[in-house]
């Protein structure tokens, strides 16, 4: 675990580093970090994570220079890349996931509870679920499903009779507790020009800081359903802690320039 923290610290700063620091040679990144090298072995974790093609390494001159994959990119934004997924448009159908499993079988209902939890469905009730993109990947999953209608039914939908899309986005997901999340990320990424210079000044406390700021990111998205755009709800905090995110990274990478 503590291996996996340091490669998302070392995958973020590369990630949001800016122009000076957009394409960092080996020497540009572990000068700040001399202390935290010597712990941690940066040189042997930058190894690592080429092994897992999150980073790349080309000779330049008389030095080598690291590059994101998409693999990384990926790792660093905390597994989603949320800016595209809000930025997708929307057909404006919902898919709808209706079932009724045997009562006995617990086990097959839970599983399948979780599995729309950890791909985005909204709960409306216990056995109806949505989702607004096009789900090829749930029909191949539910397969063997599909001659038992009376079991599980994958439908599209749209609201009638005067309900709106905004009652269903706020009914299927807990947009309440999604913007807490978002609030306690936003507690750990809003510093002060003060708080930044101490952290740039000491790699204990900046790795601190990043393992708390990708946690709290982290237990956001966890729950967010990523919606495009036009569904969010308007109090809806996330590309409002994004944009911070952003911000207070690239604020960080500019100190090390």
């Amino acid at each position: 675990m503590r291996t996996t923290a340091i490669a998302e610290e070392i995958l973020m700063m590369l990630l949001w580093a800016g122009d000076k620091l957009s394409r960092p040679t080996l020497a540009n990144l572990t000068e700040p970090f001399e202390a935290w090298e010597q712990r941690n072995s940066l040189p042997r974790q930058i190894h690592r994570m080429e092994q897992r093609q999150l980073l790349a390494r080309e000779r330049r001159g008389d030095h080598w220079v690291c590059r994101l994959t998409d693999m990384g990119r990926l790792a660093a934004l905390g597994g989603r890349n949320a800016p595209a997924r809000w930025a997708r448009r929307w057909d404006g159908r919902w898919r709808q996931l209706l079932f009724d499993l045997p009562v006995g079988n617990k086990v097959a209902r839970l599983r399948l509870w979780r599995w729309l939890r950890d791909n985005g469905f909204g709960y409306l009730q216990q056995s109806v679920w949505i989702h607004p993109d096009p789900v090829a990947e749930v029909t191949e999953a539910l397969r063997g499903f599909r001659d038992d209608v009376e079991s599980l039914v994958l439908m599209e939908a749209t609201c009638c009779a005067g309900y709106s899309n905004d009652a269903v986005v706020n009914g299927a997901w807990d947009f309440t507790e999604i913007n807490n999340r978002y609030a306690a990320h936003l507690a750990v990424v809003s510093l002060s020009a003060r708080a930044e210079q101490q952290l740039t000044a000491s790699p204990q406390s900046l790795g601190d800081w990043l393992r708390r700021e990708r946690v709290a990111w982290r237990h956001a998205l966890e729950m967010d359903p990523l919606l495009p755009r036009e569904l969010c709800p308007k109090s809806y905090a996330g590309e409002r802690a994004w944009k911070t995110r952003l911000q207070i990274f690239q604020s960080l990478a500019r100190r090390f320039a």
